[in-house]
């Protein structure tokens, strides 16, 4: 079987507004290294109705836990190895507050350009 270097995706809803519109597709190429800072990514989430997110990295394994999230997450300091802390670009967007911080294996891939 062949695995494609890109994938298809098209937004829902206005969490990376004024970024990224509801309905706009976009192609978002598979990782082969870790997400970075500031990149756009596309995730798994276990929601049979919206099955996919599109969020900025907001901070990467190592990285201290943002001040914004440390209410969320008060026992933890530092974000773990093979996860990332998410943030849309619309301040009424859900994020790692509400999503948790999202495994690196459940990244889909990131969107160039965003």
């Amino acid at each position: 079987m062949i695995t494609l270097p890109w994938t298809r995706v098209v937004v829902r809803g206005n969490s990376m507004a004024p970024t990224l519109r509801d309905g706009q597709q976009l192609l978002a190429r598979r990782l082969r290294r870790d997400p970075r800072r500031r990149e756009v990514i596309v995730f798994r989430v276990p929601d049979p109705e919206l099955p996919h997110r599109i969020k900025r990295v907001a901070a990467v394994a190592g990285d201290p836990i943002p001040d914004w999230l440390t209410p969320t997450l008060p026992d933890v300091a530092q974000v773990p190895a093979g996860f990332v802390a998410v943030v849309g670009d619309n301040p009424r967007s859900q994020d790692s507050r509400q999503l948790g911080l999202v495994d690196c294996r459940d990244i889909v891939g990131a969107v160039r350009g965003a």
